[in-house]
């Protein structure tokens, strides 16, 4: 493929290759003017311009990967925390990508409260929902956190559910949306992606409210990958598809190295960085980049997470303010 030459420039000068890629994400979902009313047809055009993004990364500037998984794996929940010293009203929407950052600056309508994306973290590794909430709230899931020293603790599972909260401390609410709605976007029913930002929306709409605060900032837990078609994710040779396959389960890209499959995909590497098709942590091996396998079954999903790429690893932090 064609390498983007400026790109590669911007990624070997700037002091931090992982902000340039963030801003290049960025750039990719903010061209366009108006939310089109096939929110699915708008996805998979940036869909395919962000594969583009990462592939060019991954054949022009490899070290970048290496980066990623350095900064990913020695991540704690400080990111999170640390958020408390600007603010004392933190929401962790789950599975918020750059995606929904950038739409939600663009066309947030409710007149009352304003937004504006403020920069980006990095996920701890793998990037999965149990990654951070065993780091922050000691527990494997987020619906079973309760406070902590350092914060009052809130679940929200959805906009029907929105529990009281107290006005003043620090409190941090931990929203499941997006990501138990994406968990719906199959082959069939990929119009659902639309019903996914949209409860989302109106989530994050009702818990601003409800808390009574005048301003809160907003993190995830991890992105995620959405790959519909062939041109949003990468072919692996056969026998590495077969191997992936038996090894990972289609909704996850990750699996503990306990598991004697993950760690015997060391054996399918090579030096040669178009052969590169995991990546390895302390505990876990992950699918790297966008490799992925496509499915015509009309049941299977088409988002995932738990992998080693850019829109799974890097999340948005944002700014809310009652006008």
């Amino acid at each position: 493929m064609a390498i983007d030459e400026q790109l590669i420039r911007e990624l070997i000068e700037d002091q931090d290759p992982l902000a340039a890629v963030w801003r290049q994400m960025e750039r990719i979902y903010a061209q366009t003017s108006e939310v089109s009313a096939d929110l699915r047809g708008l996805m998979d055009d940036r869909e395919s311009a962000l594969n583009d993004l990462e592939r060019g990364v991954y054949c022009g500037f490899f070290e970048a990967y290496d980066l990623l998984l350095d900064r990913a794996g020695a991540q704690d929940e400080s990111y999170v925390l640390s958020l408390f010293d600007e603010c004392p009203f933190v929401i962790i929407a789950d599975s918020l990508s750059v995606r929904e950052a950038v739409l939600l600056e663009k066309f947030w309508e409710e007149e009352a409260w304003g937004v504006k994306r403020q920069g980006f973290a990095v996920a701890p590794f793998p990037p999965m929902t149990e990654s951070l909430s065993s780091l922050l709230l000691g527990v494997p899931g987020p619906a079973s956190g309760r406070d902590r020293p350092q914060f009052t603790y809130r679940y929200v599972a959805g906009p029907e559910h929105i529990p009281a909260m107290p006005r003043s401390g620090s409190l941090l609410v931990w929203m499941r949306l997006p990501d138990t709605a994406l968990e719906e976007v199959t082959v069939a029913q990929t119009h659902t992606v639309v019903s996914a930002f949209q409860n989302t929306v109106r989530t994050l709409a009702a818990v601003l409210e409800s808390s009574g605060r005048d301003e809160a900032l907003i993190t995830s837990d991890h992105g995620y990958l959405y790959a519909r078609e062939a041109n949003q994710y990468w072919p692996m040779p056969r026998r590495v598809e077969e191997i992936a396959r038996s090894t990972f389960p289609r909704a996850s890209r990750v699996r503990p190295l306990a598991d004697e499959r993950a760690r015997g995909l060391r054996d399918h590497e090579s030096a040669a960085v178009e052969q590169r098709f995991f990546a390895f942590g302390e505990a876990h091996a992950a699918i790297r980049g966008r490799y992925w396998w496509g499915s015509a079954s009309p049941n299977e999903r088409c988002t995932t997470h738990g992998g080693l790429s850019f829109v799974e690893c890097l999340v948005p932090v944002l700014r809310m303010w009652r006008r």
